[in-house]
């Protein structure tokens, strides 16, 4: 069996999901309202210790401090970790194009992109 090629995991705390690629945050979500978070501090920063994928139940009770050279968050206690859906993916920052994300679904994104 081949190396498993999962890097995307969600990180879920009382008030918000923590999508993760790897060690960076690539999405942030409101529990309640389920609308993602265009400007929270968390995006683009990477997190300065995380269990492997193998071991990720491991953070439940614990926070996620994520570092950046300007600044860093540090999360409310971890509820539970999980893995996205396929239809989560496409609406992270790393996939947003010109400064939207998650407002257009990707066929109406890429049609409007000069060809």
């Amino acid at each position: 069996m081949g190396a498993n090629r999962r890097r995307h995991r969600v990180f879920f705390t009382q008030h918000t999901e923590y999508h993760l690629r790897g060690d960076e945050c690539v999405g942030v979500r409101d529990r309640a309202s389920k609308c993602w978070q265009e400007t929270h501090a968390a995006l683009r920063l990477r997190a300065l210790k995380l269990p492997p994928l193998y071991e990720s139940a491991r953070w439940t009770g614990k926070r996620i401090h994520f570092w950046g050279s300007s600044t860093d968050v540090l999360t409310s206690p971890v509820l539970r970790v999980g893995r996205p859906t396929r239809d989560e993916i496409p609406a992270y920052v790393s996939q947003a194009r010109a400064g939207s994300i998650g407002e257009h679904p990707r066929s109406e994104l890429e049609a409007a992109l000069p060809a």
